[in-house]
């Protein structure tokens, strides 16, 4: 099912190139640049998280993690078992270096000068400590919007066509795992999120 909102005329004045008119250009880049702000934040996000892991004092019980899984069966089309909620010390540590590292290689990576590593990383610790914004960024950064990044940079990047970009750029239900096209209000909800998240960005600059 295709999606309605972006033409294939749209998307290609969401891909930087010489030959656009200056404020497509611009949006081109705000598009590539709330992109790559998705997939490194996504990252620094998850290592944090496993941060704050093996610092804490509390453990989980086994008896805790199997009704974890249980209801996270009952919830989602992804199979759990009480393992996937027990984590040692170590497995913490690990995980944020690894993982940590990943957001280094991704900063590095994506560096031009409209990204900039310096104020990558201030982006997202500031990001990350502040709870009163970003509050569909945040926690859709590691599920919906790293799809939505992904399948516009690969477009950019000329890894997809048009009908896969279409597949990919959908919601995709923990419930049944169906895919479904966003619908007005969500995609509404998306592009105030990238906005806030450029924005905030180029005020660090």
């Amino acid at each position: 099912m295709h999606i309605r909102y972006f033409s294939e005329k749209t998307l290609r004045h969401l891909n930087p190139q010489q030959g656009l008119p200056e404020r497509y250009q611009r949006r081109a880049l705000d598009v590539t640049l709330a992109c790559k702000l998705t997939q490194t934040y996504g990252k620094y996000h998850l290592a944090m998280l496993h941060r704050e892991l093996f610092m804490s004092e509390e453990k989980t019980s086994y008896q805790q993690a199997e009704r974890m899984a249980a209801m996270m069966n009952q919830l989602t089309v992804i199979h759990s078992s009480p393992l996937d909620f027990l984590q040692t010390k170590e497995e913490s540590v690990n995980e944020c270096i690894d993982t940590y590292k990943e957001f280094k290689q991704l900063v590095e990576e994506y560096a031009d000068e409209h990204f900039v590593p310096s104020v990558v990383e201030e982006f997202c610790k500031k990001v990350y400590a502040d709870d009163e914004h970003f509050i569909f960024f945040k926690p859709f950064c590691n599920l919906y919007y790293s799809v939505y990044a992904d399948a516009l940079l690969w477009y950019q990047q000329g890894k997809i066509d048009y009908e896969t970009f279409c597949r990919e750029f959908q919601e995709l239900s923990w419930m049944d795992g169906k895919r479904t096209p966003l619908d007005g209000r969500r995609l509404r909800m998306y592009i105030a999120s990238m906005r806030e998240v450029v924005d905030f960005y180029k005020s660090l600059l």
